[in-house]
């Protein structure tokens, strides 16, 4: 693990974002286990895991959109857009999946 020995706090933003991200992707692998093993049962879980999945995709793209300067910060910063227009796709498939589910 990496230890970071410069500063007195070794918790940075960018390991709080990657603890996020590891946290939402294995809650949306597990949620999506469940709902593939009885999708019946579980169908309300649709919703829950298309929202978990566009914050999952925001986490990814924060630190691309927060880049700093240089060389490749133009591709960088265009990845972090690609990432918040999917993060967005997921959230209408989210807002779309409740309202027919719970209607």
């Amino acid at each position: 693990m990496y230890v970071n020995r410069t500063k007195k706090n070794p918790y940075t933003k960018q390991t709080v974002f990657d603890i996020l991200s590891v946290v939402s992707g294995l809650a949306v692998i597990g949620l999506g286990v469940f709902v593939f093993l009885n999708p019946e049962e579980y169908a309300q879980m649709f919703p829950v895991i298309f929202l978990l999945a566009a914050v999952f995709q925001i986490l990814c793209a924060i630190p691309r959109l927060a880049g700093g300067y240089g060389k490749k910060s133009g591709k960088r910063k265009a990845v972090g857009i690609c990432l918040c227009a999917a993060a967005g796709i997921l959230l209408i498939f989210a807002v779309v999946s409740a309202v027919c589910l719970w209607r």
